[in-house]
């Protein structure tokens, strides 16, 4: 990926040290000199490259150097989209007298900082917690505030005392350095040094920082989301603790604090006048549990009063093979669509709802689109980088641990062998949430049959399935593709029908003719066999066998097929994204030639083996209901039958919370009684977001 061989005013001790603590090998040394002029190579572990540092001394003074920089900004911003820079004029006391200043603001008197909390944008400065926190799905951790520094600057006595002074001369410094990089941005566009200083792209300047405490869980949330940057280019000031990623190559890639230098990185509105040269790439900071960390960046952007110039691609970039990407449009309709909608400047004519649904007016499912030949991922399925789910390749080579494979034999006749079975339910319940059963009493032609009959359904002709097509639930049996194509962000790619087989079975004639018959005659043995797996969880958590079966775990039988159609694009997409279970207990078979059914770890189902995961809330957290999630594939199609168990599906005001039988003192309930109609209306609000209902319920 071209490795960076810059000089570096750094000695050998102080480029190893942030190398080592953010896990970064020093691969090269390359021509090694005096411990002041040091050329080497940062290789990150995960992608052996990281992001270029480039060394701005002698620009003024030396041709061939400045020729060689602008070069090095050049394969920068078309490549990464950031780059660090050293030898940048502003001075090592200035640093760290802002990154001192921003720290007394946020660590002193709460009472002080009281008086400039506000979310009032108009005001000169702006102290808050997440600008976004009523509209945004979920906040970040951390603290921010905001001030606008040019072109018109606040009055002294606006600013608060903790960080006035720094604050004023740090913004005159980084105007100066801000009017270099754009000079350099220029040539390294091929126009002239003055091109984007002229077009007033460095006539506005926000000034932000952030601060992010020390976060007692922070594998559970993020100190910054995944975002772009609105503007021409930011200057961030970081300081030694890290923390800041950017998405390169799919993959998220360390930014290492290198002393004395400032991060630089490409915005959204430089890559819309390059017409794409230059790349506005996501980035986030994590959250870390051990100290704050403290940033301040310094946003470039034209004058933040009411303008109707228009911005779009530069002319000069323009040709016949070269057209312009992006119309023009004002910085403040451009700014307006990034905040509100969240997306990139590309997307911003997406109709996502009329696509979705032109989709559903087919009526011919994700099936439809493969047998039309798509050759693409539509963009309703298409999950972007900043999903929860953003890292859904996995490896070829499948981990060696799987879930435990359990055998049912002699269960019903030896109390030694069902002593020893109970014992491996419970600890399969307690820390996987999944297990397999294996002689569970239901005869492979009956999977078998089961499987075929539903291919048979879904590979049947469109205008006979169409009939089934529906949303309206109250329906007995259900066809279409994604329950919740309409809510959640991103559609998933499979096709799907379900059918309430309990305790009211749909009449004959209710079913579709291709898989009618086997429907009823699987679902009575998955019943019995439920009826047997509920007596071996009861006698699990120590209760009696038919405990769990008269608190009417298995009174009601949802019955769930997906089709999981081949896919062109699998890395863009999911089967199905994460989630739990919404009901008491699931088993499904699963007939596939390639591994497509992800927990954590890999799993790879085998033929007459069902899978079954267990529920987490009567139990008290004692068993466990594991997020999982199946990975779209270019092979296929997949097929799968899952079984949901619950109470009647009938309205119910019955309570259910943790089983009293399991709590004490020392185990006090977690959860809150609830009915598994409230439960459900929840589930089905959110759809498969990734987020688990429970902590909903939690006391």
């Amino acid at each position: 990926q071209g490795f960076l061989s810059k000089k570096v005013t750094m000695t050998e001790e102080e480029i190893c040290k942030p190398l080592t603590t953010q896990k970064l090998a020093l691969k090269d040394l390359l021509m090694l000199g005096s411990q002041k002029s040091l050329k080497f190579s940062l290789i990150h572990l995960k992608l052996l490259v990281s992001i270029p540092v480039i060394d701005l001394e002698g620009i003024y003074n030396d041709p061939k150097t400045r020729k060689e920089i602008v070069d090095g900004v050049r394969d920068a911003a078309e490549t990464w989209g950031f780059f660090q820079v050293i030898n940048h004029g502003i001075s090592t006391s200035v640093m760290e007298d802002m990154k001192e200043g921003a720290l007394r603001f946020f660590e002193q008197d709460t009472e002080i900082k009281k008086t400039f909390y506000t979310r009032d944008v108009s005001r000169k400065f702006i102290y808050n917690s997440n600008f976004n926190l009523y509209k945004s799905r979920v906040a970040n951790w951390r603290d921010t505030f905001v001030s606008s520094m040019a072109p018109h600057p606040p009055k002294p006595e606006e600013l608060p005392e903790a960080c006035r002074d720094i604050m004023v001369e740090y913004s005159k410094q980084v105007i100066k350095l801000a009017i270099t990089l754009f000079g350099l941005l220029s040539e390294a566009l091929g126009l002239k040094t003055k091109h984007l200083e002229e077009m007033g792209c460095g006539e506005g300047l926000s000034f932000i920082s952030q601060y992010y405490p020390p976060c007692p869980e922070p594998e559970l949330t993020l100190g910054t989301r995944n975002h772009t940057d609105n503007d021409f280019i930011t200057v961030l000031l970081q300081d030694q603790i890290g923390g800041l990623q950017i998405l390169h190559q799919n993959q998220w890639v360390d930014v290492p604090p290198v002393p004395g230098a400032l991060v630089i990185n490409i915005g959204d509105i430089m890559q819309l006048i390059s017409n794409d040269r230059f790349k506005s790439v996501e980035h986030r900071v994590l959250a870390n549990k051990a100290v704050s960390r403290i940033s301040v960046a310094c946003f470039f952007t034209t004058s933040y009063q009411k303008t109707s110039k228009l911005y779009g691609p530069i002319k000069e970039l323009l040709s016949e093979t070269n057209p312009p990407v992006y119309r023009e449009t004002t910085i403040r309709e451009l700014m307006a669509v990034i905040n509100s909608a969240g997306i990139q400047v590309q997307e911003s004519d997406y109709d996502r709802k009329r696509d979705l649904q032109a989709f559903d007016d087919t009526k011919a499912g994700v099936k439809g689109l493969v047998d039309a030949g798509v050759t693409r991922v539509p963009h309703i399925f298409i999950r972007p980088p900043k999903d929860s789910d953003n890292n859904i390749t996995t490896s070829k080579n499948p981990v060696t641990v799987s879930i435990p494979v359990i055998d049912l034999e002699g269960i019903h006749g030896d109390p030694i062998t069902r002593k020893e079975v109970v014992d491996r339910v419970r600890n399969a319940s307690e820390t996987w949430g999944f297990f397999q059963v294996v002689n569970h009493g239901i005869p492979v032609s009956i999977v078998e049959e089961m499987i075929a009959g539903v291919r048979r359904f879904f590979e049947q002709d469109t205008e006979v399935k169409k009939r089934f097509y529906t949303r309206d639930v109250t329906k007995k049996f259900v066809y279409n593709s994604n329950f919740d194509l309409h809510t959640a962000p991103v559609a998933n790619w499979r096709d799907t029908f379900f059918s309430y087989m309990a305790p009211y079975l749909p009449k004959p004639e209710e079913l579709p003719e291709a898989c009618r018959d086997i429907m009823q005659e699987y679902s009575k043995q998955v019943m019995m066999l439920g009826s047997c797996l509920f007596g071996l969880l009861s006698e699990s958590l120590g209760l009696k066998t038919d405990h769990l079966e008269k608190m009417d775990c298995a009174e009601g039988l949802a019955f769930i097929s997906h089709y999981y159609p081949a896919c062109p694009e699998p890395e863009l997409t999911l089967g199905t994204s994460k989630h739990s279970d919404n009901d008491f207990l699931t088993g499904s078979k699963c007939f596939i030639r390639i591994a497509g059914l992800i927990f954590l770890p890999f799993l790879e189902p085998l033929l007459s083996i069902l899978e079954i995961s267990c529920r987490q809330l009567i139990s008290n957290d004692k068993f466990k209901s594991v997020e999982h999630r199946v990975l779209a594939n270019r092979d296929g199609p997949r097929i799968s039958v899952a079984c949901f168990f619950s109470t009647s599906f009938q309205p119910s005001s019955k309570l259910y919370g943790p089983i009293k039988e399991l709590l004490s003192g020392e185990k006090p309930p977690i959860y809150r009684e609830t009915t598994i109609n409230e439960y459900l209306t929840y589930f089905y609000r959110h759809g498969l977001d990734g987020t688990s209902p429970l902590r909903h319920f939690k006391l």
